[in-house]
């Protein structure tokens, strides 16, 4: 599939020096995990790491993005590290903590913290 004129499918945010994307993951991801409201995430985006505001929200979907694919317990919908790496990142971190459904699969189970998160929030839209 080729992308229109003027898209790209970089979805990577620019974050000010000294921070890093793992960093923001991993605050975004206690942020979701404490049911932090959205403006709170947008503001600790733009103060803690220099974002735009819509570099933030971008930040915010692709975090929570990254999440949702792990949760599929299928390791292909783990994201692009480049073109997407605050994805690749939440998918990490949840995947290492979803158990395998066979002990000779390599599918994991939607269970724990982030499928209880994934389901009080799908509940809630």
């Amino acid at each position: 599939m080729t992308l229109p004129e003027g898209w790209t499918d970089d979805m990577s945010v620019e974050i000010i020096e000294g921070k890093t994307e793992e960093q923001l993951t991993f605050a975004l991801m206690d942020s979701l995990r404490k049911s932090e409201s959205y403006e709170s995430m947008i503001r600790m985006c733009v103060s803690d790491y220099g974002l735009a505001e819509d570099d933030a929200d971008l930040a915010i979907d692709r975090v929570q993005g990254g999440i949702v694919r792990a949760l599929t317990g299928l390791i292909d919908n783990r994201p692009d590290a480049t073109k997407d790496p605050l994805a690749h990142c939440s998918f990490n971190e949840v995947w290492k903590t979803l158990p395998k459904k066979h002990w000779w699969s390599s599918k994991r189970e939607s269970k724990g913290v982030w499928s209880d998160w994934y389901t009080q929030n799908s509940n809630n839209s």
